[in-house]
């Protein structure tokens, strides 16, 4: 397969589009191109990104200091391998990066790390650049703007290579497409062809699986499930948000939405626990007021959630099956035998998502696409009161991009689940939800 799509780069001297299913080894291929390419080459992936935001990890001294630290900023970051050129201010300037220069990397929200990553692989000056899903977590402007900057740099001269999940991100300077599959390349197509025939869906079952007997939420007639009441986060003199009041009532499901950086990710984290500042706040989830000496698990054991920081943080060695399992005890790997109703219900959720067939891998040994399906699994498997998900398609190709989203859906509509949902993607609605929190930068 390589060999082929090497072959065209060398010989047509053109850009390209790779467009594959989840497993099929797309990011391998980018990682294969980056590594072999015959002329100066740079790649920007999500695994690149985990790799980076663990290197942070190791070097946080925040233990030894009077406050966090903010490790490198997204400045130093870009210039660790090339200058600052005015081409690249354009860059800052069209993706709106001037706020978040002097952040700290691990400060940046999904998208905007994949600018910085962007930017930094142009700092090198590459003659080929390989970009795996380019456009996750990037919100709409920022999307309509790397087309832009994509399109100008192939007609500079760029050779580009698009890995890429969905067919209406093709852009048509690579419009050449390899379509591949597990077992390798099934066709090559020009980017106006109907793509959506390589594609199979997949019905849902008419019911989900039934988890485990839990315990209820109960909540008091009239309490919200969520009430934030002026609620603010800055980092130093810099706001994320102010005064923001929010509430949300049992079945009432939510879109938060807006552009990168304006703190939907944080907003989020705010509800789960997760964020330092929360206890500055007056936050009350599921009728309790957050810092009141409260324990964090008699409210996580009622939140499911999936997120990249999810993601990146569940750094455990274990199975798809335990990790799915673990969702029933809000833990990142599991600490005691499972029951056996807990081992059927966590097979049927993963056979539900065409992954039975790898069930004793480990997480970490799959695509990136394939662990989103996981963590999804492990979000739902419990039924939670209140289900969190922040850009739960990334990463997912065309058939388990809108399998996720008729289960969303059908989760929404037919259980006691409440909804928060965050996406960039203006195709990835969901009928169910009908309310929208909205911020701005």
């Amino acid at each position: 397969m390589i060999q082929q799509i090497i072959h065209f780069l060398r010989a047509e001297e053109k850009s390209c589009t790779i467009l594959g299913t989840n497993g099929s080894g797309k990011s391998r291929l980018a990682e294969e191109l980056f590594q072999t390419s015959d002329v100066p080459c740079q790649l920007v992936s999500l695994e690149q990104q985990i790799e980076v935001m663990e290197e942070e990890r190791r070097n946080d001294d925040s233990d030894f200091m009077d406050c966090p630290d903010p490790g490198r900023s997204v400045a130093d970051f870009i210039a660790e391998v090339g200058a600052i050129t005015p081409e690249l201010e354009r860059c800052f300037s069209a993706f709106n990066m001037e706020p978040i220069l002097e952040r700290g990397l691990k400060f940046l929200s999904t998208g905007e790390f994949r600018k910085a990553q962007i930017c930094r692989a142009l700092a090198e000056k590459p003659k080929r650049l390989v970009l795996d899903e380019p456009f996750d977590g990037l919100d709409i402007q920022a999307q309509d703007e790397l087309k832009r900057l994509l399109t100008r740099l192939a007609e500079q001269g760029l050779q580009l290579v698009l890995i890429l999940n969905r067919v209406d991100e093709i852009i048509e300077a690579a419009s050449t497409v390899f379509l591949i599959d597990e077992f390798g390349i099934v066709d090559t197509v020009s980017a106006g062809d109907d793509l959506e025939r390589f594609f199979k869906m997949y019905a849902l079952p008419d019911q989900l699986p039934e988890p485990p007997e839990r315990e209820p939420l109960e909540l008091k007639p009239g309490m919200p499930l969520i009430d934030f009441r002026q609620v603010g986060v800055a980092y130093g003199d810099k706001p994320v948000f102010q005064e923001l009041d929010w509430r949300v009532e049992p079945g009432e499901h939510w879109q938060v939405a807006g552009p990168n950086g304006c703190g939907k990710t944080t907003l989020l984290e705010m509800v789960t626990g997760d964020h330092p500042q929360l206890y500055a706040n007056d936050v009350n989830v599921f009728g309790i007021r957050r810092g009141s000496g409260e324990s964090v698990w008699d409210i996580k054991k009622h939140i499911g959630h999936v997120s990249s920081s999810v993601q990146v943080n569940y750094r455990v060695s274990a199975s798809i099956l335990d990790v799915v399992i673990s969702g029933l005890h809000d833990s990142i790997g599991i600490y005691r035998k499972p029951l056996l109703q807990e081992i059927r219900c966590a097979k049927e959720w993963i056979n539900l998502l065409h992954l039975g067939h790898k069930m004793t891998r480990p997480l970490r040994s799959l695509s990136y696409g394939e662990q989103r399906l996981v963590l999804i699994a492990r979000a739902m498997i419990k039924r939670p009161a209140l289900l969190i998900l922040d850009e739960p398609c990334q990463g997912l190709d065309e058939v388990n991009r809108r399998t996720i989203l008729n289960l969303i859906d059908h989760i929404g509509q037919s259980s006691g689940t409440t909804l928060v949902y965050v996406s960039h993607h203006t195709t990835d609605q969901i009928s169910c939800i009908q309310r929208t929190l909205k911020m701005e930068s």
